[in-house]
């Protein structure tokens, strides 16, 4: 990735949403917020991250993210900063299917087009020009927070074409971020080339009793 106008010693933590409801609408745009296990998913993952030093937070627009987003910002006392570019793949979709739900006999056939890679059936955006557009918002997000450490909350996809860029993999989506999963790159201070420090993290998921189901 070219980014020689970014400073040295930065990192991204790259958090995906929570669990999210599941949405079909008929008019409009499919937009859901957290079930009652993705927000305590949250809170868990702002307890997790409270005593790191993070200068910033993005988040997508999407609402899914931003309820996520929520728990660590009040505990760091910071405002996210909305990025439209880190929105998810299915932005224009009138349906968001939950992966869990996604086996059911009703929703067979979105899974069907999803293994084809049906993207405009699905009414999600061609995979190559979503990729140039987090990319895109990623550096210039970068240009703007120089040596700084940033927390963006997104989506599967989005973390996926951030790190699969990273990696200058032709292939996109090559791994599953699980729900508030933390994956890290960072800047590396002897080459000045952004590395993998981590995938999925999901430790602060499974550190307090579980209340609800299965985290």
């Amino acid at each position: 990735m070219s980014d020689a106008t970014v400073s040295a010693h930065m990192e991204l933590i790259l958090i995906r949403h929570a669990r999210p409801e599941l949405q079909q609408v008929t008019d409009g745009i499919a937009d859901p917020g957290l079930t009652l296990l993705g927000h305590e998913q949250s809170r868990r993952m702002a307890r997790w991250l409270a005593n790191e030093a993070i200068d910033h937070i993005a988040v997508s627009p999407k609402r899914r993210a931003r309820e996520t987003a929520a728990p660590l910002a009040d505990q760091l006392g910071l405002e996210p900063e909305i990025v439209e570019g880190f929105a998810e793949l299915d932005k224009q979709s009138q349906a968001y299917i939950p992966v869990e739900d996604l086996q059911d006999e009703r929703h067979k056939h979105i899974l069907e087009k999803m293994r084809n890679r049906d993207w405009a059936g699905l009414g999600y955006q061609d995979p190559d020009e979503f990729r140039k557009e987090v990319v895109a918002a990623q550096l210039e997000l970068l240009e703007r927070h120089h040596n700084k450490r940033i927390a963006i909350v997104s989506h599967g996809g989005t973390i996926n074409a951030i790190v699969a860029s990273i990696l200058q993999m032709p292939e996109m989506f090559f791994f599953q971020p699980g729900y508030t999963s933390i994956s890290r790159v960072v800047k590396s201070e002897w080459n000045d080339r952004w590395v993998v420090r981590s995938l999925n993290e999901e430790a602060h998921l499974h550190t307090e009793p579980n209340t609800l189901e299965p985290l």
